[in-house]
């Protein structure tokens, strides 16, 4: 990555304050943007096929259908499969606004030409977000190509009854011995102590990004990922010896479960904690208030003093317009309404929890799980966006996903992996 990389610093300060609508954020009139002018249709690529965020996409969609009179076609596709195959959608005939992500995978799709430079959207929907949030949106030229819809942090979640029951406070939970004491008095009671998943190849991402942070910080984490440090070091060595310590209470099958496999293990109460991001809290409301009510999150636990709880993944999610969509104009005109408040209102009159990057968006009606992920966030010094959001996506999804598959079915095989995910970046071509 680039000296230009956007400061990720700038948008830690700003996500977990003012930019997430905290600390003397007043509640934005409803200045939707005009009617466009555009009357083609527009295609609108989500990358989600599951029940809740479908009927918020639907929500926001037909709310734009509603008050421009221009019609939407809604075109979904499956996480992984959208994600694995971005490059070639954005080539060939893409829709006109596609869901997508900040910071470095936007940047490297912008550097290649295949979004759109809205600007413009930003000059006119500007004022109702955090500066960081901007430079988020912001590609390596200084120009805006993506509007931000929400975001999450990742952590450890738990069912608050499940531990009443076992007579466990995670919340006192703050170290890495407490953890691994936590996770063997789980064990112990016939419990999963840690549900994981990586069939995906995508999942355990965010725990090997965890434990960098935890164990050797901030600064290095950035700067492996940017191609600064090197994957043979021993620093990244001591985080698989440690990862490796976790896998004794883990499901026994992670290479075969994609996220929500080991959700389930959670709301089934046959494990005790799950780390992951906090999206899936719709996934409990869906099945009934009760369980969304039961959810829980704190902060992964300290490690190497040194560091603390410094670090947190809190991905933000959002649009972009692509450049070889057949309608342009029409795409920024969604985008547009997408990021104004009435927007993102229409995705919250669907009722479906959303912690919003606008920050018209009045968190004192943010339920008592979306509190606690506040909390957790401000807890942070640092936020990074996620392994295969902060590193070159032709590195994170093609070799990094699979090392560590292959990591899982043979602990004992971490050097060699070491060496070939050094390979790996070593011989990537040069960005353009």
């Amino acid at each position: 990555m680039s000296g230009k990389e956007f400061d990720r610093r700038a948008v830690l300060k700003g996500a977990s304050a003012a930019g997430l609508g905290i600390a003397g954020a007043s509640m934005l009139a409803g200045c939707a943007p005009a009617a466009s002018t555009n009357t083609g249709p527009v295609a609108f690529g989500a990358r989600t096929v599951d029940e809740s965020p479908t009927k918020q996409l639907k929500g926001l969609v037909d709310a734009y259908t509603k008050k421009t009179g221009v019609e939407v076609t809604y075109n979904a596709t499956e996480s992984n499969a959208f994600q694995n195959n971005l490059s070639q959608y954005l080539q060939g005939t893409p829709d006109d606004v596609f869901q997508w992500m900040a910071g470095y995978r936007m940047q490297f799709f912008a550097q290649q030409g295949l979004l759109v430079d809205i600007s413009d959207v930003w000059d006119e929907i500007g004022d109702q977000y955090n500066e960081s949030y901007k430079i988020a949106a912001t590609g390596l030229d200084g120009k805006q190509y993506f509007v931000p819809q929400s975001w999450y942090p990742w952590g450890l979640h738990f069912r608050k009854s499940m531990m009443a029951d076992i007579g466990m406070d995670p919340e006192s939970i703050t170290t890495w011995d407490q953890f691994l004491a936590a996770l063997e008095e789980l064990k112990a009671k016939g419990l999963i102590g840690l549900a994981a998943a990586d069939k995906g190849g995508w999942e355990a991402m965010g725990t090997f990004d965890i434990l960098n942070a935890r164990i050797n910080g901030y600064q290095f984490h950035v700067d492996l990922l940017g191609g600064r440090e090197k994957w043979t070091d021993a620093r990244v060595k001591d985080v698989f010896a440690h990862w490796e310590k976790l896998l004794p209470y883990m499901n026994n099958n992670v290479n075969d479960l994609e996220w929500d496999g080991a959700m389930q293990l959670l709301l089934k109460k046959e494990a005790g904690f799950f780390f992951n991001g906090s999206w899936f809290g719709a996934n409990f409301k869906e099945q009934s208030d009760a369980d969304y009510e039961d959810l829980w999150i704190v902060p992964f636990p300290e490690i190497n003093p040194e560091h603390g709880r410094d670090t947190i993944d809190a991905p933000i999610d959002g649009f972009c317009v692509a450049k070889n969509g057949a309608n342009n104009e029409g795409g920024k005109g969604l985008i547009k309404f997408a990021g104004d408040i009435e927007g993102v209102n229409a995705m919250l009159a669907t009722g479906i929890p959303m912690t919003s990057a606008n920050k018209g968006q009045d968190v004192s009606t943010y339920d008592a799980f979306q509190t606690q992920q506040l909390a957790v966030m401000n807890e942070a010094k640092y936020i990074t966006q996620f392994l295969d959001r902060d590193t070159r996506p032709d590195f994170a999804g093609p070799v990094v996903g699979p090392a560590l598959q292959g990591w899982f079915k043979d602990p004992s095989s971490v050097d060699s992996m070491l060496e070939s995910l050094q390979s790996a970046w070593d011989a990537l071509p040069p960005l353009a």
